[in-house]
């Protein structure tokens, strides 16, 4: 039992670090929802390793726009990432 859930979480690792990497290389256009109803919308670019920070560029917030951002991923609530006809990303 200890080994198929061993399996299993490196398959999910896997696939996880497979949907971020295709993100970094995409760079799609991104609306994250913080907490607050706070709406902000950038083109996504990469995540770190654990997950926990997020850089964007071309930040359009309510306070104006951004060349380049890091935003921590406690203060996200929702990430809605654009994608084309045929490809799938969610969170």
């Amino acid at each position: 039992m200890e080994n198929d859930n061993s399996k299993a979480a490196t398959n999910l690792r896997q696939r996880s670090l497979l949907f971020w990497l295709d993100l970094s290389q995409k760079k799609p256009k991104t609306t994250a929802r913080l907490y607050e109803n706070t709406v902000l919308q950038g083109n996504f670019q990469a995540t770190d390793a654990m997950e926990t920070k997020f850089r964007f560029d071309n930040w359009e917030s309510p306070v104006g726009i951004y060349d380049h951002v890091v935003i921590r991923g406690t203060d996200i609530r929702v990430l809605e990432i654009e994608h084309s006809k045929g490809e799938a990303a969610s969170l």
